[in-house]
């Protein structure tokens, strides 16, 4: 250790024969190196950012062929790999790096904003200043020789980028693209502040942006992240239903496709009793009413829907069964999602398609998304929550008769039209004497990322405050539909994409984290097809969950789908009540996603989450007795089923992430 502090000190100051004097004289061994070390983990912040160029861009190696000075940087067509601030911008453009601890910096490598068609927005001149306490800053000196006409306020001066797909870091605009010496400074935090100025601040855009900036030293790196688990200190209960999904695959590919969802780790649907498409089409109310052509016999209804939840709960999964809409010729308003004109005939309708399915139904939810979806134009009702209140103890009355002690709820609550969950069909719903605990027993909440808030971002205790406005924040939470976004263009991030499964996981580890009692994906549909056209009748989305191949006329589940059997099969958690526990990463946070949990069983495990395209280490701890860990990783291609063992050494584990992987680590005694 004393030799490596003797280099460390004396590197900036001492030539090439002095290095070689000290070998001689016997100071250093002839196999010293004094290495230079790239400082990993670092943050960064920045006065703004551009949709998906994201100021973590320039630290998290995205588009970046290593973790080195060496790298080549791509040139993504979006961006997206990248930094970019704001078009419009009034003032500095500032980029904050904290380093996480305080080093002696050696030298600074950058490689500007490499988007082909954008080079001029690339940063040009801008200002250097270091920090040991983001309090203090001091100036970085101008270079002595910088090679090109130099700003006095701006003294920095960085090459344009050239749009190759294999970018070289760019550095300085000396002719040489030389890095900036940081000469030795000392410091935890480093910011960039770049003139505002057209042509000044960049090479001519109307935004600034760069690709990824490094940071070097030759102080010691401990490259392991630290994660440390207190299995004896239990935060939160999940549920185990949070492996679902939605919508049944077409019934011609359902008894290939359930099999393989439920042997995944699949353990529930939510699906429709969609009134209107049982009942014979084209008939009256008094059709109905004078049992015209036999109408009231439901012998005579097509339940060819309702087959594919027999299939689901055979294969082994439990089903919650919408009671969905209401026949147009029943409506108000002549519309399938209008208000029941004649809640008798309602009920009459409800209680024959029930009383034939009720064995194969675990909950039952009263209609879906009624403040998008009703429409109360030509009925009596002031709001969709007083008729929906109705429609709901209408419902109460046919189910509680036939089945006593099944859970029902609602209202899956979607928009933000009728101003979401603490809104008003909420709020004129429960406002409803007749409505209470007893006979409403969970809360349906859908998430969608295009009403405002992030996907993975949403909280069951945000949903149960709201709920609390009305008396029932103390309601089991069921996220029943969730993607992205409603949308069914295909998208990179949560669909079929090589980050599809960091976004299933990063969803499912949060709301397990915040106690989240079950989830339904959107969708089980088929996602696409392979070696030919969507078949005629299949319902094809591209949320779904399997691709299915037109001419051998097999299916195969999408790679997201591996992120639900790591989860609910391998590490148990889908077995039962789940105890969150104690996991303290506050230095890892920035780069991972952790959770650590008690399954049913009483079994351990944690699971980290690497979102970022380099490999992380991790330097495992807790209070666990078990004498290894079994290590199970899964990727884009990684299945995760075949586990990694590693021994542990005093309760500790140090262990690699795969980039852009999701580990399971199950503890073994």
């Amino acid at each position: 250790r004393r030799q490596r502090q003797m280099c460390i000190r004396d590197r900036n100051s001492m030539n090439k024969i002095g290095y070689a004097l000290l070998i001689v004289w016997g100071l250093l061994p002839l196999n010293t190196v004094c290495s230079t070390n790239t400082i990993p983990f670092v943050g960064v912040s920045a006065s703004n950012s551009d949709g998906i160029m994201l100021s973590e861009n320039l630290v998290n190696n995205s588009g970046l062929s290593e973790n080195s000075a060496n790298a080549f940087h791509d040139n993504a067509s979006n961006g997206s790999t990248m930094w970019c601030s704001r078009t419009g911008v009034l003032g500095d453009v500032k980029l904050t790096f904290d380093l996480k601890k305080s080093y002696h910096l050696q030298n600074l490598y950058i490689w500007n904003f490499n988007q082909p068609d954008n080079l001029n927005k690339g940063v040009k001149n801008m200002r250097i200043e270091y920090s040991t306490d983001k309090t203090n800053w001091t100036e970085l000196p101008a270079p002595a020789e910088p090679g090109y006409t130099m700003d006095a306020s701006y003294p920095f001066q960085l090459a344009q980028a050239s749009g190759t797909s294999e970018l070289k870091a760019t550095n300085l605009n000396d002719g040489k693209n030389s890095p900036i010496n940081l000469s030795g400074v000392q410091a935890q935090y480093v910011r960039f502040l770049i003139s505002k100025t057209i042509n000044n601040g960049n090479w001519g855009g109307n935004a600034f942006g760069l690709s990824e900036v490094l940071f070097t030293t030759d102080d010691e790196i401990d490259d392991a992240l630290k994660v440390s688990i207190d299995f004896g200190q239990v935060n939160n209960t999940c549920g185990n239903m949070l492996f679902g999904g939605c919508q049944n695959p077409s019934l011609p590919h359902s008894h290939k496709i359930l099999p393989q969802l439920t042997d995944a780790g699949f353990n529930c649907i939510r699906c429709d009793m969609w009134l209107e498409k049982i009942l014979p089409a084209n008939i009256t109310y008094q059709d109905y009413i004078n049992n015209v052509n036999d109408v009231q016999n439901p012998d005579t209804w097509d339940f060819s829907d309702l087959e594919l939840a027999v299939r689901a709960k055979k294969s082994g999964m439990k089903v919650m069964m919408i009671i969905a809409y209401c026949p147009g010729w029943l409506a108000y308003n002549g519309t399938s999602k209008g208000v029941p004109m004649d809640l008798d005939v309602y009920a009459d309708i409800v209680r024959k398609v029930y009383s034939r399915y009720h064995k194969y139904i675990d909950w039952v939810e009263v209609y879906n998304e009624p403040g998008y979806f009703m429409t109360i134009d030509k009925s009596p009702y002031a709001s969709a929550g007083a008729a929906l209140a109705d429609i709901y103890m209408t419902c109460v009355k046919v189910v509680r008769e036939i089945t006593p002690d099944m859970p029902m709820g609602g209202t899956s609550v979607v928009t933000h039209s009728d101003g979401g969950v603490g809104g008003s069909t909420n709020r004129d719903f429960f406002a409803d004497k007749r409505i209470n605990k007893d006979n409403f027993n969970f809360y349906s909440h859908h998430v969608y990322g295009d009403y405002g808030i992030p996907t993975e971002q949403e909280t069951v205790t945000r949903v149960k405050n709201l709920l609390g406005k009305f008396g029932y924040a103390d309601l089991p939470v069921y996220f029943t539909e969730w993607s992205t976004s409603i949308s069914n263009a295909a998208d990179s991030i949560t669909y079929t994409g090589s980050k599809s499964h960091l976004f299933v996981a990063n969803c499912l580890v949060n709301w397990m984290r915040d106690g989240l009692t079950g989830a339904m994906h959107w969708n089980y549909l088929q996602a696409f097809a392979e070696n030919g056209t969507t078949e005629q009748g299949i319902s094809s989305d591209a949320h779904g969950l399997y691709s299915w191949d037109v001419r051998s006329k097999e299916g195969k589940l999408l790679p997201k789908a591996y992120v639900f059997t790591l989860l609910s099969k391998t590490l148990g958690l889908g077995k039962g009540e789940n105890r969150v526990v104690q996991t303290d990463y506050a230095e890892a946070a920035e780069h991972l996603n952790v959770l650590s949990i008690i399954n049913a069983e009483g079994e351990y495990s944690t699971v980290l989450i690497n979102n970022h395209q380099t490999p992380i280490k991790v330097a495992l701890s807790s209070n666990s007795d078990h004498s290894r860990i079994e290590k199970h990783t899964v990727t884009y291609t990684e299945k995760g089923i075949n586990g990694e063992n590693i021994i542990s050494t005093d309760k500790k584990s140090v262990i690699t992430l795969a980039p852009m992987s999701v580990t399971g680590i199950k503890y073994i005694k």
